[in-house]
């Protein structure tokens, strides 16, 4: 198995999951009903249109990727001060404390061949070695667009405390 899905569900985890308030029959359930509009007749010709008919949506050439002036972050600690990168990425200043959510900053965004997901700019990975000191890595979830093997791993050791979703741990234990 790719090493991006992570780690396995053990017994351990799965007598964590079961504990959980949204664990019903066996899976996980939504305690406030959530609707998926998405009509099944329609999902071949949605599918169809991300993966094979991206003119004008997609863009002819990368996007390049702005320097971040990170001085400004680090002034004026007892305000609120966010950078947000795409998608799920966002790193917050709270009156000082460096907190990252979600850094999915990897090239791909699924790891299922032929539905990869690029990026419009290249090097993203890159922005990491700029970043300061993070005291607090915050993973809302387990899905590849907001949870990434490359960004962890280059994260390492830049990040002081991780709070993760139930059954996320797993994943950053496999990845060491």
């Amino acid at each position: 198995m790719k090493k991006e899905f992570g780690g396995k569900i053990t017994k351990d985890v799965q007598l964590r999951l079961e504990q959980s308030s949204n664990w019903q029959k066996k899976r996980f359930k939504n305690l406030v009903r959530t609707k998926i509009d998405i009509n099944l007749f329609n999902l071949p010709v949605l599918l169809y249109r991300q993966f094979f008919k991206t003119k004008g949506r997609v863009p002819a050439q990368p996007i390049p990727i702005k320097t971040i002036d990170l001085s400004f972050f680090d002034e004026d600690v007892e305000s609120f001060k966010f950078i947000w990168f795409g998608h799920s990425a966002v790193l917050l200043n709270i009156s000082g404390k460096i907190i990252f959510i979600d850094p999915m900053m990897g090239p791909n965004a699924s790891p299922i061949i032929p539905f990869n997901i690029k990026r419009f700019s290249k090097n993203v990975l890159d922005v990491l070695d700029e970043l300061p000191k993070i005291d607090l890595l915050l993973l809302s979830h387990d899905h590849y667009d907001h949870l990434d093997l490359l960004s962890i791993q280059k994260l390492k050791g830049k990040v002081e405390n991780y709070w993760v979703s139930l059954g996320t741990k797993r994943h950053l234990v496999e990845w060491g």
